[in-house]
């Protein structure tokens, strides 16, 4: 079983992992270091692999309950580093902890990043990862860019405007339906809406297509 003061991920990790994978993980977890958290972090990707996690109505309202985000689709290995590094936040005092997970992002591979941004609003005093989380949009990986501005409450909560806005352009630039940035309606200004509306017009001047999506962020934009 997993112990008993764990993150709630690490319940959803045990009912999906196979062995040995699962006794690897929880064993990994309870007695994590922070001396061995890089190499557990990374061989999580290996042990737990990229099985989606799709969640039951029951564990969704358990997390709802417990005020958790709520990780509808990530990589197995993603809840899992996402509990590691909730661990490590509990046993390190927040300077050494935020270092720890710097340099982790700047130093794993692109699935380690991922996993990363995508646990951001789970650590302590969030905001304090606001330029990692900026620097990480201007990514040329496409699932390194999706972990922060898809599905994450991050970017709508802690952005200032001006990356905010670069961040649903980008989206726009590559692909990414806006519909899938959380936080986006609450987000809507005039000057967004400018700035879709301008992208736009370059689409068409040059013979292209424009976003299916393009009103989501021109409709509504407040003053």
């Amino acid at each position: 079983m997993p112990p008993a003061a764990a993150h709630p991920y690490v319940e959803l990790v045990a009912a999906r992992a196979a062995e040995p994978a699962r006794t690897w993980f929880l064993s990994r977890y309870e007695d994590l270091d922070a001396s061995d958290y890089a190499a557990v972090h990374a061989g999580a990707g290996r042990r737990l692999g990229g099985q989606s996690c799709e969640l039951t109505s029951a564990e969704q309202a358990r997390l709802r309950a417990a005020n958790v985000l709520l990780p509808e689709g990530w990589p197995l290995s993603a809840l899992g580093r996402a509990a590691l590094s909730c661990r490590l936040c509990e046993l390190l005092a927040p300077p050494l902890h935020f270092a720890v997970l710097v340099k982790q992002f700047r130093t794993g591979d692109n699935a380690e990043r991922a996993a990363l941004l995508h646990s951001l609003s789970l650590f302590p005093e969030p905001q304090r990862f606001s330029d990692l989380a900026i620097d990480a949009c201007r990514s040329h990986v496409q699932g390194v860019f999706e972990a922060i501005a898809c599905e994450n409450p991050y970017p709508a909560r802690f952005f200032p405007e001006a990356n905010f806005n670069q961040l649903v352009l980008k989206a726009f630039f590559t692909g990414v339906a806006v519909r899938r940035i959380e936080g986006l309606p609450e987000r809507r200004t005039p000057e967004l809406a400018r700035m879709a509306r301008a992208y736009a017009s370059e689409r068409q001047a040059a013979g292209r297509s424009v976003p299916d999506d393009l009103d989501f962020v021109t409709s509504g934009a407040s003053a």
